[in-house]
């Protein structure tokens, strides 16, 4: 007899915080920029960042899906695409990755977070 739950594997996995899902991993940031979405520019803190996307908390208005540009030191207006929001955070993929060398100067600029959540 085969269980309901034998191919729920992977939600379990997803519930469990022990298990790093991301495809890249994050840096912990402090830094405070802006984004722009729909004609509308926006304050943000930059919570963590990767190659791939970032997470943001803000108060501006943001739809999920929706286009956007953050702006990131040496890459300027950066496009991005909203993946999800939540309690006056979102979190952006990037639409190309961002280049290794150039994150890394990149991140040289960018402040690192003194004290966790």
């Amino acid at each position: 007899m085969s269980s309901v739950f034998a191919n729920l594997g992977h939600v379990m996995r997803s519930r469990d915080p022990s298990i790093e899902q991301r495809r890249a991993s994050r840096d912990l940031v402090d830094m405070v920029s802006h984004a722009t979405g729909r004609g509308h520019t926006h304050g943000v803190r930059i919570i963590n960042i990767s190659i791939l996307g970032l997470m943001c908390r803000t108060d501006g208005e943001w739809l999920m899906g929706e286009r956007a540009t953050i702006w990131l030191p040496v890459l300027k207006d950066y496009p991005a695409m909203v993946r999800w929001v939540e309690d006056g955070r979102i979190g952006m993929e990037f639409l190309e990755p961002i280049k290794p060398r150039v994150y890394e100067r990149m991140m040289a600029l960018i402040p690192p977070r003194q004290t966790a959540w």
